[in-house]
């Protein structure tokens, strides 16, 4: 669609900070431009729901073990709906424009979910059953990764 592609992404920027401050000190909302397919396995979202979790706050006051570069863009699980996809992600994924998704953001170190407009690489987007609510999948990414590394890595469960 090549007419949106002037729209602005509105997205929560965390800034620069010495030391430890609070949410409403370091948070802004900023407008960025709308992200574009920047490879064939690209999928472009339009996100509905954000996963938001412990980690994400310690981190955006500096907290957290994981430091991103400031300022940048919180979130590491998004749902939403797909607006373009690149041409590998549509053969290899059959991943579609319409498509009801969740993705995580790891290849953006786990951050950048909390934009209105995101990318993700086809392999970590994944389609949700229309019978189940987009709200239902937005955690599921960092909750999983902590119960498998709970149970596998550290219980040794196998």
């Amino acid at each position: 669609n090549n007419n949106m592609s002037n729209i602005k992404n509105k997205r929560p920027l965390f800034q620069p900070r010495k030391q430890p401050l609070s949410l409403r000190q370091v948070l802004s909302l900023d407008y960025i431009p709308r992200p574009t397919l920047q490879s064939p396995d690209d999928v472009l979202i339009k996100t509905k729901y954000v996963g938001v979790q412990y980690p994400d706050a310690l981190q955006a006051q500096g907290l957290y073990q994981v430091r991103p570069p400031l300022p940048y863009v919180p979130g590491m699980d998004a749902t939403g709906v797909v607006i373009d996809v690149g041409h590998n992600a549509a053969k290899e994924y059959n991943i579609k424009a319409g498509d009801r998704v969740m993705t995580t953001m790891l290849d953006q170190g786990g951050n950048g979910a909390c934009a209105e407009i995101i990318t993700s690489p086809a392999s970590l987007v994944y389609k949700i059953p229309n019978d189940l609510h987009l709200s239902t999948c937005a955690n599921i990414g960092r909750n999983y990764f902590a119960a498998y590394h709970s149970l596998k890595t550290i219980g040794c469960v196998n």
